[in-house]
């Protein structure tokens, strides 16, 4: 579900985002956006960040004409430590089109728990990249892969791919799909590698984005499938 927001703020950056006024009524090659919202359980790549419970996230993103762009994102957490309540995201990065169809995004993202416990580990670094491709008729298709020198509590090297799909019904309507592989070095559970996918409607109102979406996982040790509801809205 972050990854899904942070994409979100990452286009209304590069879109619809105000741009700031320069001096002499120009404008600035800046722009700033953000969204703040409600999820009924934070789920990352298929596994619950607040033990099912629901979450507060927001995030905040300044981008330049160049397509530079920076974003902080947040969320609260329970992984049952009895300490670490928040996670903090910031991410580094470049988005820029191949042609009219087709766009790219690199980045660097540092996720960090700031009230962790002594000696946990939790923060890490990931290196991402996406592309996108738009098929006409409403319709676009996408591949994502990340990598990590030590992932969350130095479970080792790391690889993400993912896939994902969307089809815009209407204006206000879009079914979505997302397909995606972890592979880590030394988890906490067996299997170290493991496949989750989801698949679900949003509904657009202005700035305002609710989103139903049908999650699951083909471990039974990273938590059971689960219907997964938020409300969002992007400035």
């Amino acid at each position: 579900m972050k990854k899904i927001l942070l994409s979100a703020a990452c286009v209304a950056a590069f879109g619809a985002a105000p741009a700031l006024a320069q001096d002499g009524g120009g404008e600035s090659p800046w722009s700033l956006s953000g969204t703040f919202g409600v999820v009924s359980d934070y789920t990352f790549r298929g596994i619950s960040q607040t033990g099912g419970d629901a979450a507060v996230q927001a995030s905040f993103t300044v981008a330049h004409d160049s397509g530079f762009y920076f974003t902080t994102w947040g969320s609260n957490v329970d992984f049952g430590d009895g300490e670490t309540d928040w996670e903090v995201d910031f991410t580094l990065g470049y988005g820029g089109s191949i042609d009219d169809m087709t766009t790219y995004d690199v980045n660097v993202t540092y996720y960090a728990y700031p009230n962790q416990p002594n000696g946990a580990n939790y923060d890490y670094v990931e290196l991402i990249g996406g592309i996108t491709r738009d098929l006409g008729d409403g319709l676009s298709i996408g591949a994502k892969v990340a990598w990590s020198p030590d992932n969350f509590g130095e479970t080792g090297d790391e690889i993400w791919l993912a896939l994902n799909g969307t089809y815009e019904v209407a204006e206000w309507l879009s079914i979505s799909a997302n397909l995606g592989y972890q592979s880590l070095d030394d988890s906490y559970y067996s299997p170290d590698n493991y496949f989750y996918y989801d698949i679900g409607a949003t509904v657009t109102y202005g700035i305002l984005g609710l989103d139903v979406r049908y999650v699951a996982t083909d471990s039974d040790v990273y938590g059971k499938d689960k219907i997964v509801g938020s409300a969002i809205f992007s400035f």
